[in-house]
């Protein structure tokens, strides 16, 4: 069972997105089925204050006509549990939908969500890229009604930014350099050059990591010899520092990193095992449940 998570649902709310969900999205997007409009998922993050955060997604496979829409309920239940042994901290926060405007069945799934979450938020990305522009817009809804009687439900707008942190910066700045320069000849030097640099960092930073070593080991050699006066301070630094080194057997270091590269190893095994079951059940579309 879906964990609730109490939304915010004040004018002042605004939704924080992560690059990772809208290229989650994007992805999703281009492997769809032949003939399938659009896409659609659930959004993962968590709330603080009146911003709700999306740090994470899933694709829910579904089936929508003009008068009903089917989404697979089963999937969904499944992977929300698979994302909480991950992250047991993201709730469901709302759900996404690829395309420039909304449909009619967004209200149906919109009350989906609401059984899983408080005032879910729908987001909507325009991967059709109308007007030459990627544009991401979020929602929230409210029901209109006359006496106690629902007429409709109306979708708000709300203010909705792409949030970067670090690691994820350089990914994107990186992902937009090869958009900008896209020819094979151009994407091949770029990746040559970045890799040379990386290379020329790593024998610079070495090269100056053994330049220190060989002083402090001159040093050490003239205080034992007698050629100059140690200083206190400094030989406590240098015994702190020789502290932190381990002191490990080469055959304990040897079996130490092959143990780390095998859990590495059994990771992307069980990764691109889960992958394909995705995939697989995708596929057949089973346990496709009627929402409405």
């Amino acid at each position: 069972m879906a964990a609730t998570v109490l939304l915010p649902s004040s004018s002042n709310v605004s939704v924080k997105v992560h690059p990772v969900v809208l290229l989650s999205i994007c992805d999703a997007y281009v492997r769809r089925k032949e003939h399938q409009d659009r896409v659609i998922g659930t959004l993962l993050g968590v709330v603080v204050d009146n911003v709700i955060e999306v740090k994470n997604c899933y694709v829910v496979p579904h089936n929508e006509s003009s008068e009903q829409v089917m989404v697979d309920v089963i999937h969904h239940k499944t992977m929300f549990d698979l994302h909480q042994k991950v992250a047991p901290h993201e709730s469901i926060v709302g759900w996404f939908a690829t395309g420039s405007d909304l449909y009619n069945s967004d209200a149906l799934i919109q009350d989906f969500y609401s059984k899983e979450s408080t005032h879910p938020v729908h987001m909507v990305v325009d991967t059709t890229l109308k007007d030459n522009k990627f544009s991401v817009q979020a929602y929230t809804s409210r029901m209109l009604a006359l006496g106690d009687k629902v007429l409709a439900t109306e979708f708000v707008e709300i203010p909705c930014d792409t949030i970067f942190g670090d690691i994820e910066r350089v990914g994107v700045d990186l992902m937009l350099t090869g958009l900008n320069d896209p020819s094979p000849e151009s994407k091949k030097e770029t990746a040559n050059k970045s890799f040379s640099d990386e290379a020329e960092t790593l024998a610079a930073s070495m090269g100056r990591l053994a330049d220190l070593v060989a002083r402090a080991s001159e040093y050490v050699d003239s205080v034992v010899s007698g050629r100059v006066s140690g200083e206190p301070a400094i030989g406590r630094y240098l015994a702190d520092t020789l502290a932190l080194v381990p002191h490990l057997a080469r055959s304990d270091f040897e079996r130490l990193f092959n143990e780390s590269v095998q859990d590495a190893m059994m990771v992307t095994f069980l990764s691109d095992l889960l992958r394909a079951h995705v995939a697989l059940a995708e596929r057949l579309g089973t346990a496709a449940l009627p929402i409405v």
